[in-house]
């Protein structure tokens, strides 16, 4: 599975605007620091203009429960930060989980 998602954007980090980033002082794969109110997580920042300044995206199958080997890619995943919602989930069982979070620059700048 590690070799499928390395060939997909995005799976490596966090989706981050390189606008954002950069007036937050985050460089592509600079390690950061994303924090709800009740959880906080590492991750390696991916760069793209292709998104919203006010955007940040997290692949969620990493982290699910049902496939523990998914843990061990070092990527963090929104079940990391939310509960998972049933009512924004569909039939695919694709969703949007809409969370507001911090970002900064992580201590040490050693990405995960």
């Amino acid at each position: 599975m590690k070799e499928v998602a390395d060939n997909v954007a995005g799976h490596r980090g966090a989706i981050i605007n390189s606008g954002a980033a950069a007036k937050l002082g985050i460089a592509d794969g600079d390690a950061i620091t994303i924090a709800t109110p009740r959880h906080s997580v590492r991750a390696r920042a991916v760069l793209r203009q292709g998104i919203r300044p006010d955007t940040l995206l997290l692949i969620s199958q990493f982290d699910h429960w049902a496939m523990p080997h998914a843990r061990d890619f070092g990527v963090p995943s929104m079940n990391s930060l939310a509960e998972m919602s049933l009512d924004l989930t569909d039939a695919t069982g694709s969703s949007a989980d809409i969370v507001r979070v911090a970002v900064a620059r992580a201590a040490g700048g050693n990405a995960p």
